[in-house]
Formats: C-alpha cells, sequence, structure tokens
C-alpha cells in the first residue's frame, strides 16, 4: 500500500505536475517515493497533469498510479476535456471504460469519443442515455447512433426505442427542427411508449406514439411533418385528442384527410364529447393557474373561442353528440358550469342550428336546478330554442303573473267596450262595418269579441242570411267570467 504524502510533500509534487517538470516528476517516482494525497486534498498529481495538458506527464504519471479510483476519475476528466488521447491512454493503462456514465460521454460532443466508448463495449442502454442526449439536442450523438444501431444488431431494437422516445418528447414540445433530425435518423412516430421526462413509465396506458404527441402543440406543423396517413393510422384517435386539446387547425386536417368523426357503438362523436368536457379548462387560457384557481372566475366566450370554434368544426363534418350515459352528461355540465352561462348557450344554439343531438339530451343537459339557476339570465332566449329553464316555483309564479295580466287586460277591455252594444252589432251588420265605428281593424275586434266572450257569426252566416235562408238561433251573451 502506497504510502500518504505529508502536506507539504504533496503540495511540493502537485506544483511539479503544474509547471509541467517532467524529469522531477520521474526522479521523484524513481526515487521510490508516494504519489498518494492526503485525504483532505482534492485533487491529485495525474488530474493536474491532465490539466496542464501535457501528454507525456500524463503517461508517467497514469503508468506508476496505483490507484483505480484515480485512474477512473483521470478517465471521466479526460472525456470532459474532450481529449480522445488522453481518454486512449488512459484505458491503454487500466482506466475502466464503465467507470464513466455513457451519458457523461454523449455531453462530451465529440463523436469521436463518443465512437471509441462504443468500440470498447460502453453501456448505451441503461438510463436511456442516447434518448437524454436526443432530448438535450445534442447533435453529434446521432451519427454514432446510428452507426451503432447497424453496428450491434442484438442492440437495434433498445437503441430504436431511445430515439422514437425522444422523437415523442420534441413532437410534444412542437420543435420542428429536432423532429426532423430524428426523422432522418430513423426515429419511428408511430411506435408507443413513454416520453422522456414520463413519471408513469410503468404505465401503458400513459403511453403515446409520436403522432399522439404531436396533436400537443398548436402548431400544425409537427404534425404534418409527420404524415399521418388513413389506410395505416387511427386518425380518429388523433382527432379525439385535438378535439381534447381544443386545436382546431389539428382538427380540420384531420377531418380533411378522412377521420370519421362519429365512431362510437352509439353512432356518437368522441372528438364531440371530449371537446365538450374540455370547456372546464378554458378558464385557465392566457392566465396564470393559481390566480385562477383561487379567484374561481369564469371562462369568458374569448376563453374558450379556440373549443368553440373546434366544436363548429366537428358539427359542420357531421358530428353528433350522443352521449353513453347520464353520468357523461354530468361530466359536460361540471365542465360547463367553470364557464360564463353565454357559452352553454350559445353551444346549444350550435348544436339546435347543425340538428347535433336529440332535444331530449339537451334536456338532460339542462335538467337540474343548478344549471337552471346558472342560465336564469337566458331564460327567454333558450325559451325560443324550446328549452324551458324555469325551475317549478318560477314556473308557478308566471303562471299567476300571466293570469294576473289576462285578468286585468279584460277589465280594461270591459272599462272601453261596451259588450252589450257591440253583441248587438256584430250580429246585425258584418263586423268589418262595425269596427269601423270603433277606429280598428276587423282582427281587431275580433279579439275584443274573444277577450270579452262575446259570440259572433260564424263562416257563411251573412251569405246564408242574404240568400234569405233560415239561421240557427244566435247564442246569448252570458256574463263576463274570469
Amino acid at each position: 500500500m502506497s504510502v500518504t504524502l505529508s502536506d507539504a510533500e504533496a503540495k511540493h509534487l502537485l506544483q511539479l505536475c503544474k509547471a509541467g517538470r517532467l524529469l522531477d516528476v520521474q526522479d521523484w517516482i524513481t526515487s521510490g517515493k508516494s504519489l498518494r494525497m492526503p485525504s483532505d486534498f482534492r485533487t491529485t498529481p495525474l488530474k493536474t497533469a491532465l490539466d496542464t495538458g501535457f501528454h507525456s506527464l500524463v503517461e508517467l504519471l497514469v503508468r506508476n498510479e496505483p490507484s483505480q479510483e484515480i485512474k477512473n476519475r483521470a478517465l471521466r476528466k479526460a472525456v470532459a476535456l474532450k481529449r480522445l488521447d488522453f481518454v486512449e491512454l488512459l484505458v491503454s493503462n487500466g482506466a475502466e471504460i464503465p467507470s464513466v456514465p455513457f451519458i457523461e460521454v454523449l455531453h462530451a460532443w465529440d463523436p469521436n469519443i463518443i465512437r471509441y466508448f462504443l468500440d470498447q463495449g460502453a453501456d448505451c442502454l441503461t438510463g436511456y442515455p442516447f434518448a437524454f442526449a436526443f432530448g438535450e439536442k445534442i447533435r453529434t450523438a446521432l451519427g454514432p447512433w446510428k452507426e451503432c444501431k447497424q453496428k450491434y444488431p442484438h442492440l437495434a431494437a433498445q437503441l430504436q426505442e431511445q430515439a422514437d422516445r425522444a422523437l415523442r418528447h420534441f413532437c410534444f414540445e412542437g420543435d420542428l427542427k429536432w423532429v426532423s433530425l430524428l426523422l432522418w435518423a430513423g426515429a419511428n412516430p408511430r411506435s408507443k411508449g413513454p416520453t422522456l421526462h414520463d413519471d408513469n413509465e410503468g404505465d401503458e396506458s400513459e403511453h403515446l406514439t409520436g403522432l399522439m404527441a404531436a396533436t400537443n402543440p398548436e402548431d400544425l406543423q409537427i404534425l404534418k411533418r409527420l404524415k399521418p396517413d388513413l389506410k395505416t393510422d387511427d386518425l380518429e384517435s388523433l382527432l379525439v385528442e385535438s378535439a381534447r386539446l381544443g386545436h382546431v387547425d389539428g382538427v380540420r386536417y384531420l377531418l380533411e384527410l378522412g377521420a370519421k368523426p362519429n365512431r362510437k357503438e352509439n353512432g356518437g362523436s368522441a372528438a364531440l364529447d371530449n371537446c365538450f368536457e374540455s370547456f372546464g379548462y378554458g378558464k385557465f387560457r392566457n392566465r396564470d393557474y393559481f390566480t385562477s384557481l383561487d379567484s374561481r372566475s369564469k371562462a369568458s366566450t374569448y376563453d374558450v373561442s379556440d373549443r368553440q370554434s373546434t366544436f363548429q368544426v366537428l358539427l359542420d363534418y357531421g358530428a353528433l353528440w350522443r352521449p353513453d350515459n347520464v353520468e357523461q352528461v354530468a361530466m359536460v355540465r361540471r365542465s360547463l358550469y367553470e364557464c360564463e352561462p353565454e357559452v352553454t348557450v350559445e353551444l346549444m344554439q350550435r348544436l339546435t342550428k347543425n340538428k347535433s343531438c336529440c332535444a331530449e339530451t339537451i334536456q338532460e343537459l339542462l335538467r337540474t336546478p343548478t344549471m337552471q339557476k346558472y342560465l336564469m339570465p337566458f331564460v327567454k332566449k333558450l325559451a325560443s330554442m324550446g328549452f324551458d329553464v324555469r325551475t317549478s316555483a318560477q314556473k308557478a309564479q308566471d303562471a299567476r303573473r300571466a293570469e294576473a295580466f289576462r285578468l286585468s287586460s279584460i277589465l280594461d277591455l270591459a272599462e272601453r267596450y261596451n259588450r252589450e252594444e257591440i253583441y248587438e252589432a256584430i250580429w246585425a251588420e258584418p263586423i268589418q262595418h262595425v269596427a269601423k265605428r270603433y277606429n280598428i281593424s276587423d282582427v281587431g275586434l275580433a279579439k275584443v269579441c274573444r277577450r270579452l266572450n262575446i259570440p259572433r257569426p260564424g263562416r257563411g252566416y251573412w251569405a246564408i242570411k242574404a240568400a234569405g235562408k233560415p239561421q240557427p238561433k244566435r247564442p246569448p251573451l252570458r256574463k263576463l267570467t274570469s
């Protein structure tokens, strides 16, 4: 075992190395003196020699260095310095290739060093080093990756997955340059798996393909670069994902490619379901997430304009809203509660105009007291569409008001017009003549008669009378009742 140098000796040896005093260091070693530094020293003669770049000094020290750990640390240092000559020298004198994590080799950005480590059997699989190097945009790793895949066929599948994983990452991030580079290298946008920083790596239900990840950016260029195809790709799944995110351009592009909007077993559109349920996320658009969460503000029509446009594009292509069950309707209802009521009213207008769902489905959506209260400012507008969102109490109150108004109108008419006088007049001559005396139209006088319960001659009465034919007895003027 080497003897640990004293602090004074260690400092003197390090000074010789730092000054490049090759012969003096050689004399030190020849005389049998130790190279072992005190434990509180952070450097070693070999590391100091590497810093000087003096090749002969490095060679002298590594040949006489007894510590495997120091050699291995020196190898990591040589990689960081991007000195292939030092790397080769250290390895040939006992430094161990596995002591340097391969991701550190890739961080050197030196393809020759990368190739050297691969040729020496470096572990390029554990920890997905190529994938993370690509994720850090280390371009110099692309060539060695391709070469390694060709040179070592038994590693090809695992190397391929690393490139595919990085591709999924850049598709999700919307980095067209790196998507193009990885496609050039041979990454597959149709393989399914986790992305680079996926916390649920073992949960296959969370895995994506590059195509699916490409629906995340609003910019359509990534998805187009992957060239989705109607014959080979599941365009409907991509459509559902784009609709969930409210990416109107992506939805329109996929529909134009031939994606079918209505592929559910009940004939409805899963894309429309997802778009509908995503309206609740609109409140966080262009706002700070936590501020919005604390304020509980509702999403305005502006906040959800992207989803409204997506919704309309789906409707234009014939998408049908056919919820699978009442729970799904309830989910949509909860989502809409996060928006201002104008948003819901506009969606109802779009659905009814396009005949995209049955009235019963909308009635189910509007059924609950909370929804009815939420939409109260738009009772008349919804009524014009055929939907009554009044509560039972409001309906009873409106009925009472209507009845009070009706009675008030009848009393007003009774004060303005003499019932007996009108009764006698309209049975004596046609109503058109009588109406002129009251300065109203015959239609107006007919309404007065109806409101005041004044019986009138039936159709053809005056023609029959002019012909001299017998007439039925005229009905009596009954007492005015409410």
